[in-house]
């Protein structure tokens, strides 16, 4: 429509092959985090659950905890900043 892409989408990163597999979990890993006073940071038994669910084999399970824990704490700090 000879409209430029809004930044969003043309300074979007680009995930590796297999990647969106933990990208996705995230976000489903988002619904069960801890909402008081504060927003807290996902569960690790809701993370070992989903990879139960899911039947994630042992480096898929690592990668898992080691990627949401990751994102999940970039996330908090950007919450953080955003709302405060």
């Amino acid at each position: 429509m000879g409209m430029p892409l809004p930044d969003r989408i043309a300074k979007a990163p680009d995930l590796h092959i297999g990647l969106e597999l933990y990208y996705a979990a995230f976000w489903e890993l988002d619904t069960c985090r801890p909402i008081g006073w504060g927003m807290g940071p996902i569960p690790w038994a809701a993370v070992k659950d989903y990879a139960q669910t899911f039947d994630l084999d042992e480096e898929q399970q690592e990668s898992l905890f080691f990627l949401v824990r990751k994102m999940d704490n970039e996330y908090l700090k950007y919450m953080s900043k955003k709302n405060g």
